[in-house]
């Protein structure tokens, strides 16, 4: 390994007493991959003056406090999956994980055949994560390559990327990035008290996955409040090559059914009649950015590219979608691994933050993988469902201003590579129904400090 890490360590014998007894949910293969990737599970916490808990879910509340007993569930049968009919009638004390085998991403109903381009094996498997008294549901689908969105009742969700290559050269959208040797999940804890699921992959070129670019270890942590807490780190794979590293953690982007339009999805601005679509909102101060999208694709915002570059500088923020079915986010700062100075969010459909450009475009390659592509433009009468981004987040030691010539420049930069090689992050996801209960959540996880770096810092907020 090129970082100081350390295995877990597995207790000598099963608690009877952990959740999860009930064999309610199975990992598969677990314990192999935990082996094979298990020095991953820590990152050097000591950068971070973080706990030094060597499990990352270590005494998350509600469940035993000492670290011995936070282990996988003591399983000794696999259940089979269950379909997505079945799951809608299951019911959980507080939060609990299953395996699905029919399912498909933004309620495609069309075929997933042949295999690959879409995902092999079963590209209809899924793990989805549901909560007692709470509509959104957290999901991996394996067809879309397992990266995980916050899911509402109509459809729409939330995901926050993973760790893309730099330049592109390592995707998990294409073709290969779809195969299972490359991009897995286990259920480690199945619930109630708590859901644990470890997800890795290997970002692969389209064309070629004999040499993959890195490989991510993330896990995610579901409480019964219904937040989701995130600990991500990855290990290039090619270490003296700059597409071998990742500074890019973080893609703000949705996915939505197809024939949806924006007044289907987000508030109408009731004097331009455009659409609010995402916010970037301080944590510590009332400064915010938003903004806008027409029917006729054109953008509006409110904020200027200065304040986007401040709030990204602050001490922490929240990035949100406000769809009328729940305003869906991401928290982090520099308690969670985030540094403010080496933190820009990007607008992209403004030029002048550090963003591409896009503007309002849709894209219909993810989630249904049905083209060995990373790009197909969305366009009506599609039967895919689509996706698309108003933000991205990158880790940076200068900002971007015009990403055509900085953002080469700061991928040839191996100092920020290796820098963001060996870091750890965590973020907060979740649901919310205002930007301003938003905001103070923020607060209330970031004031915890290197407390974030635990998922019991998650369990306490309202």
């Amino acid at each position: 390994m090129t970082r100081g890490m350390e295995s877990v360590p597995w207790p000598a014998k099963i608690n009877p007493e952990v959740e999860g007894s009930k064999m309610s949910i199975t990992r598969r293969n677990f314990v192999q991959k935990a082996v094979a990737g298990s020095s991953l599970l820590l990152g050097d916490l000591r950068g971070l003056k973080a706990s030094d808990s060597s499990d990352p879910v270590a005494g998350a509340a509600g469940d035993h406090a000492s670290p011995q007993h936070a282990i996988p569930d003591p399983l000794y049968g696999k259940p089979a999956p269950i379909t997505v009919a079945e799951l809608d009638k299951r019911e959980t004390t507080g939060v609990s994980a299953f395996e699905v085998s029919d399912y498909a991403p933004g309620r495609y109903q069309g075929s997933l055949e042949p295999s690959p381009p879409h995902a092999d094996l079963n590209p209809r498997k899924a793990i989805i994560v549901i909560w007692k008294d709470r509509s959104h549901r957290f999901v991996f689908s394996h067809e879309a390559s397992y990266c995980p969105w916050v899911e509402l009742p109509d459809g729409v969700g939330l995901c926050n990327q993973f760790f893309e290559g730099n330049n592109g050269w390592g995707e998990l959208f294409n073709q290969n990035g779809r195969k299972e040797h490359n991009s897995s999940v286990d259920i480690v804890q199945s619930g109630p008290r708590r859901v644990w699921i470890r997800w890795n992959y290997c970002c692969v070129n389209m064309g070629d996955d004999s040499h993959p670019a890195l490989r991510g270890t993330e896990d995610y942590v579901a409480l019964p409040n219904g937040y989701v807490w995130r600990r991500l780190t990855y290990e290039t794979l090619m270490p003296d090559n700059p597409d071998g590293y990742s500074w890019q953690p973080l893609d703000f982007f949705a996915l939505a059914p197809s024939g949806t339009a924006w007044k289907d999805l987000f508030p109408q601005d009731p004097r331009h009649g455009d659409y609010h679509v995402g916010s970037v909102i301080a944590a510590y101060s009332n400064s915010q950015y938003d903004v806008y999208w027409s029917d006729e694709g054109k953008a509006r915002r409110r904020g200027d590219a200065g304040r986007l570059l401040a709030i990204s500088h602050s001490p922490g923020f929240a990035m949100v979608m406000p769809f009328k079915a729940g305003y869906l986010f991401v928290v982090l700062g520099g308690a969670s691994g985030f540094p403010p100075e080496k933190s820009q969010v990007v607008d992209h459909s403004f030029n002048d933050t550090g963003g591409w450009g896009w503007g309002s475009t849709r894209w219909d390659h993810w989630p249904i993988g049905w083209l060995n592509s990373q790009t197909h433009d969305y366009k009506p009468g599609s039967p895919y469902p689509y996706s698309f981004g108003p933000f991205s987040h990158y880790i940076v030691d200068k900002p971007l201003k015009n990403p055509k010539m900085d953002y080469p420049a700061e991928v040839r930069d191996m100092k920020l590579n290796k820098w963001s090689e060996r870091h750890v992050y965590y973020t907060l996801a979740g649901m919310s129904r205002d930007l301003e209960s938003i905001r103070k959540l923020a607060r209330q996880w970031l004031d915890q400090g290197n407390r974030c770096a635990e998922p019991e810092s998650v369990a306490t907020l309202p």
